[in-house]
């Protein structure tokens, strides 16, 4: 069992998977994990009210399979007692830490007075971070943004989830009012990292682990996010695949994680916006797009992928006989 002092002691620069609903499941963790087996993951974000209540539901969409260890669990709310049992049933569960999501932007979750609403209220933010860093023995993060519209608040803010238990801060570096699209502003993050005690970790247009390192500076990790979107080699300190053929292994093994964590029906239907994104990029995949959209079962996306590979020798073949001739 990890301690309250596991994110101080872990290896430096720490690197992880961004938790991002939709997309950061059991599969593709385990997917990203075999990449770079050194990796921390967190699930996609999970409501405290829903576990209290026993949602059998929100339990499955927190279950994990034992390779992806260290894995924390990500919850949201703004209900002590209700994070205080969620937090039990993660510990239960066999989770490395409990994440605590006060950043994500989703206008439905902010109208909840969730998530980056809480910035609203830190008092109330506060408190949460303490019921549940006082009622269990794992170490507890906060991932939050650079605040609501500026950063004007972020090293109080910081300050006082670090006074109120929290282990680690993890802070993607744009805000609410500019959730993606504009540059990620880490300086405020390598300032912020001298008024704290607790680690740091950075996210937000992190595109590589190249590029994660370079970013990452005087604070204590990075977080890639979007960027592992059908490319989990972004994790890897080597060159990724350049085919489609040296691509597949994963790509099918991705696939199947999902469809037995899922069932055919559910688990083919959640891999297709991912295989979208494995083909991105390779000329001619356009012509595959709405096959790939449209699979139905694992042998459906096993003869996609032999078509594109035919596609691509052909393709590479061509390409050899035109500089030849």
């Amino acid at each position: 069992m990890t301690h309250k002092s596991f994110w101080k002691e872990l290896k430096k620069p720490i690197i992880g998977l961004a938790p991002m609903d939709g997309y950061s499941d059991s599969a593709f963790r385990r997917i990203c994990k075999e990449i770079n087996p050194e990796i921390v993951t967190v699930t996609e974000f999970t409501s405290a009210d829903g576990l209290s209540f026993g949602a059998e539901r929100l339990r499955k969409k927190l279950s994990f399979h034992p390779s992806e260890q260290p894995v924390f669990a990500q919850i949201f709310g703004k209900n002590t007692e209700t994070f205080i049992t969620a937090t039990k049933l993660c510990e239960d569960m066999g989770f490395s830490g409990i994440d605590i999501n006060m950043g994500c932007p989703s206008k439905r979750v902010v109208k909840s007075e969730h998530g980056v609403a809480l910035r609203k209220k830190p008092d109330l933010a506060f408190k949460l971070i303490e019921s549940v860093a006082q009622n269990t023995s794992l170490p507890v993060s906060v991932k939050t943004r650079l605040g609501l519209k500026n950063a004007d608040d972020l090293t109080d803010f910081a300050i006082g989830a670090q006074n109120a238990g929290a282990n680690m801060l993890c802070v993607h570096a744009r805000t609410y009012a500019e959730p993606y699209n504009v540059p990620a502003q880490h300086n405020y993050l390598y300032d912020l990292k001298h008024h704290i005690d607790i680690p740091l970790i950075i996210n937000g247009g992190i595109t590589s682990y190249q590029d994660g390192m370079e970013k990452c500076q005087n604070c204590d990790g990075f977080y890639i996010g979007q960027a592992s979107f059908g490319n989990p080699w972004t994790f890897s300190p080597h060159d990724a695949p350049k085919t489609i053929q040296e691509k597949l292994p994963i790509i099918l093994k991705h696939s199947q994680y999902l469809i037995e964590d899922k069932g055919e029906l559910v688990g083919t239907r959640e891999i297709r916006k991912h295989l979208l994104q494995y083909v991105k990029g390779f000329y001619g995949a356009k012509q595959f797009r709405s096959q790939l959209v449209h699979v139905k079962c694992y042998q459906d996306i096993v003869k996609v992928f032999d078509d594109i590979i035919e596609h691509e020798s052909s393709l590479k073949s061509a390409s050899l006989s035109a500089i030849s001739a």
